[in-house]
């Protein structure tokens, strides 16, 4: 049962004597009965008049989703028809749940307490659950008891609520892995109600070993005032940076900092080491007001910045190497799925042209080795390298397309790198869902590259069948497409060249991908 179904119940509701008072005198006219009816349920996919003591019913609206459902309009027993409904329209999950919560005797019961009853759960609509909730309230009409009742469709709403509960959840859970790591990597720390000025809680003596710490520590039996405090440090303690500490520490400027809306401030100085020297550190200062008392407060926590760096040193290679594998795994699944029929349809041709079929080979030897070499390494090579297997793939898609496919190449452009396999799995994808989509009318694939004053740009272009770009986003999201190679493009270009690839289609017309390569970025020669 999810969170919504769970809390779900009768709505709160002040007793309201004057239940709908227009259905007290309804029209003796059907049609009229039915317009209020609509009229009082407005944006509801169902709406059923019952009565209340023969439990007879009659729905007045139906939406086309909930049409589809092949619920009966109309009958003796609502609640009888419901039972018999319940198994092949509600979510599994859900009917022992329904079945209790729309018992005629619940909902009386509950509806001669408060105005509303409404529960939420989930219809089974073209197979799919999709969160509905029922209404009712009770009304007189002509002196006898009616349950007004509306299912209305919440999915968006209840699907709202529950990735926001799932967003705090997160976010609860971050602040207290966040709070771990600050003190698990803290050299020493305190916390202060800047209000009164006084220090109410620090860490305990000696914390660190490249520098002392027992100064933190008021004598036994006094109270410390923060103000004190900061004065000592700056006498005593601070070897660097003194003026700056004094400034960014201070209740005065750190309450200033709270009014303004900022909750977190820090400064970077030395202290003094025990041994002789300086330590390079860093306090941040967290800022908060206590519910209580409703003082300001500060949690401030010292950084040993030789500690910290080293981890965040040895972090960054660990999140490189990730990265790199990820690419080069990436990489090594987008070898082309055509190979093996290629090597068959070059088969059927050796006999009657060898000379073509000997181009052919030598075209596929290009490509094959752009795939080998990708495998083993995403450098960024000449465009010209990029280029020469497009023409290769090409050259072998046109032996099995023929005249169905034209292929322009507008590239005044080539002195730019670009990664293996990047431009190519466009071009596929131009030939294979676009151009050959359309049958025997075929198409043209245009490549084009140019500059810009920052950016070199390339384009791949067709006049395919084209799609509609956010229905396959949404589709990609829901699971019912994959778009793996065009995510792992993306990914690699993004990653190594901090290139954008823009999607442009219109359904009936083409298609358009521009790949964006800013200029003057340095990149690693190899990422073996």
């Amino acid at each position: 049962m999810t969170a919504s179904q769970k809390n779900a119940g009768p709505e709160t509701r002040a007793p309201d004597t004057n239940r709908i008072p227009i259905m007290m005198n309804p029209p003796t006219d059907q049609p009229s009965y039915e317009a209020i009816m609509l009229a009082l349920f407005e944006n509801y996919e169902s709406l059923y008049d019952i009565d209340a003591e023969t439990f007879a019913y009659q729905c007045y609206h139906e939406s086309d989703a909930y049409s589809g459902l092949s619920i009966a309009g109309s009958g003796e027993d609502f609640f009888a028809a419901l039972s018999s409904d319940i198994p092949r329209v509600i979510h599994p999950e859900d009917q022992a749940y329904v079945a209790d919560m729309l018992r005629k005797e619940k909902i009386l019961s509950a509806l001669e307490k408060e105005k509303y009853y409404s529960i939420v759960y989930r219809l089974l609509i073209d197979g799919k659950p999709t969160y509905h909730k029922v209404r009712a309230t009770l009304s007189s009409i002509r002196g006898r008891r009616h349950i007004l009742l509306g299912v209305r469709d919440v999915d968006e709403t209840v699907r709202q609520e529950q990735a926001h509960e799932e967003a705090l959840a997160s976010m609860y859970q971050k602040e207290k892995n966040h709070l771990e790591a600050i003190l698990g990597s803290a050299a020493g720390y305190l916390e202060v109600d800047l209000t009164q000025d006084a220090v109410l809680e620090m860490s305990p003596r000696q914390t660190a070993d490249n520098f002392d710490t027992s100064a933190f520590l008021p004598p036994p039996g006094k109270t410390l005032r923060y103000s004190d405090l900061n004065e000592f440090l700056g006498a005593q303690i601070i070897a660097k940076n003194r003026q700056r500490y004094a400034k960014i520490s201070s209740r005065e400027y750190l309450a200033d900092c709270f009014s303004k809306g900022d909750r977190r401030t820090s400064v970077s100085f030395s202290v003094h080491r025990k041994n002789g020297g300086s330590q390079p550190c860093r306090e941040v200062f967290y800022l908060y007001r206590d519910d209580a008392s409703g003082h300001i407060m500060s949690f401030c926590v010292i950084y040993d910045l030789t500690e910290q760096q080293q981890k965040e040193k040895e972090l960054a290679e660990l999140e490189h190497a990730l990265q790199m594998s990820r690419i080069r795994n990436f990489t090594s699944q987008m070898q082309p799925h055509f190979l093996y029929n290629a090597l068959a349809s070059i088969q059927e041709i050796v006999l009657d042209d060898p000379n073509y079929a000997a181009e052919l080979i030598g075209d596929f030897t290009v490509h094959l080795r752009s795939c080998i070499r990708a495998m083993s390494s995403d450098a960024p090579l000449p465009f010209e390298q990029e280029l020469a297997n497009i023409r290769a793939y090409v050259n072998i898609e046109q032996m099995r397309f023929g005249r169905k496919l034209r292929v322009v190449y507008d590239v005044p452009v080539t002195d730019f790198t670009i990664l293996p396999l990047s431009v190519q799995p466009l071009v596929e994808n131009a030939i294979r869902h676009g151009i050959y989509q359309r049958g025997v009318k075929g198409g043209t694939v245009r490549i084009h590259t140019r500059e810009t004053e920052s950016h070199w740009l390339v384009e791949v272009e067709d006049d395919g069948v084209g799609f509609d770009v956010s229905l396959l986003k949404k589709a990609v999201a829901t699971g019912d497409r994959d778009s793996t190679g065009l995510k792992n493009i993306m990914f690699r270009l993004n990653t190594v060249m901090h290139a954008d690839v823009d999607i442009q289609s219109v359904p009936g017309t083409g298609t358009k991908v521009t790949i964006t390569i800013p200029k003057g970025v340095v990149y690693e020669n190899d990422h073996c």
